[in-house]
């Protein structure tokens, strides 16, 4: 297809070796782990796949990464990085009950700084990715902007979805302006006028302008991403067709 970087869950539920092996093998690389245990990625893939729930998927999720388990699930993740040659080691999805009150921000706050150190420790940068949920507010803020302002902006990075900050109604030129050299990669994927995930070009976003905004804001990684999709594979050959098209 013409890909030549791809994020990855985990190791996709298999011994990163074997991945590592492959990524060789068809001469890719790999910027960032979105962190996952084995059974937080089968998870995932039962999700996609429409075999469990959104709620009995969060379950698992909230399991891998509760207060008694995260430092654990990142010692492994961090380990999973380095043997994938990667350089970002990400919290993929902040649940509702995590971000359910400023108290329950501030410790998760506390805890993305630890992170940051723990990952920093190892030459690697910690990073974190948004959904649509933390564009609400609690109180007078954006919880978005309560965790960008309230880390260490060195050992905390971020990682912009264009459509989850779209389906929000945030504006993704507003985040790439304000946390410009901070965000350092972003998730590429369109949205339907009705807020389905559509592969890029096929859209409402204005993918030049968005990608012309993250080059002027030293966006490091352009990820084409579709979370669900009955032609997955045609979804992403379609997508990487558009932007060869569009901006070469």
């Amino acid at each position: 297809m013409g890909y030549k970087e791809i994020g990855t869950t985990g190791s996709f539920g298999r011994d990163p070796h074997y991945v590592r092996e492959q990524f060789d093998r068809f001469g890719l690389t790999s910027p960032n782990n979105h962190v996952a245990p084995k059974a937080t990625y089968e998870s995932f893939q039962k999700w996609v796949r429409r075999e469990v729930s959104t709620e009995a998927n969060r379950a698992v999720y909230a399991n891998s990464f509760s207060f008694d388990h995260v430092h654990a699930t990142f010692e492994d993740g961090i380990r999973t990085s380095k043997i994938l040659g990667q350089k970002y080691v990400m919290w993929a999805i902040l649940l509702p009950n995590q971000i359910a009150d400023r108290p329950t921000i501030d410790k998760h706050i506390k805890l993305f700084n630890e992170l940051g150190d723990m990952c920093a420790k190892e030459g690697l940068t910690f990073a974190f990715h948004n959904h649509d949920r933390e564009f609400a507010k609690i109180g007078n803020d954006v919880i978005l902007d309560l965790f960008l302002d309230n880390t260490d902006p060195e050992k905390v990075k971020f990682e912009l979805d264009f459509y989850w900050a779209t389906k929000a109604g945030a504006d993704p030129l507003t985040y790439l302006k304000r946390y410009a050299g901070r965000t350092k990669l972003c998730h590429i994927k369109d949205i339907t006028a009705t807020g389905d995930f559509a592969p890029v070009g096929s859209g409402t976003l204005d993918v030049p302008t968005l990608i012309k905004a993250s080059d002027d804001a030293g966006i490091e990684h352009f990820l084409v991403e579709i979370d669900r999709s009955d032609d997955p594979m045609g979804a992403i050959q379609s997508s990487i067709q558009y932007l060869r098209k569009t901006i070469g």
